[in-house]
């Protein structure tokens, strides 16, 4: 099956604005509508791809069919035994913090609205920033993330840092 970007995707994916897996990330950049995704499997073999990464990129809305098949049909083209999570992609933006106080956000919330954040402040490093930016794709949660931000602070000056702050304490 073929699949391409959704404007959506598009959109979230260049302002940083989405939480992926290294393996998501790889497989979004590679869908151009062209590829089957039996090619991308291949070319991601050793990042260990699989069907629940590609149902989540589906279920999120950042990739659908380009030729003709359904995206709510995915899970039916789905090779036995996989199984699709739930989608946790969500866009970061300034309202999400009113949705619940400080106090009842959890990690996994409190993870997803600083990880973006935190990519935009160490792409912008460029070079200089290479070894914290994989250091930071390797974060599975909100702790490891946590674990990086005094570092993080340290390469971007606190005036930049204090939107990654706020982000990690819920506020």
């Amino acid at each position: 099956m073929k699949y391409k970007k959704t404007e959506l995707g598009r959109q979230l994916f260049q302002e940083r604005n989405i939480s992926l897996s290294f393996r998501q990330r790889s497989a979004f950049i590679l869908f151009d509508g062209e590829k089957d995704d039996s090619v991308i499997f291949k070319a991601l073999a050793a990042t260990g791809l699989d069907a629940a990464d590609i149902a989540h990129l589906v279920e999120a809305g950042l990739i659908e069919a380009s030729d003709g098949f359904k995206s709510s049909d995915f899970r039916a083209s789905m090779p036995y035994g996989a199984s699709a999570p739930p989608s946790t992609i969500k866009a970061s933006t300034p309202s999400d913090s009113a949705v619940a106080p400080p106090s009842v956000v959890s990690e996994q919330e409190l993870y997803q609205r600083a990880y973006p954040i935190a990519t935009k402040l160490t792409s912008g490093l460029g070079l200089r920033g290479f070894r914290l930016n994989f250091a930071l794709e390797s974060a599975s949660g909100y702790k490891d993330l946590a674990a990086l931000a005094p570092k993080i602070r340290e390469a971007v000056g606190d005036e930049k840092f204090a939107e990654l702050a706020r982000a990690l304490e819920g506020l």
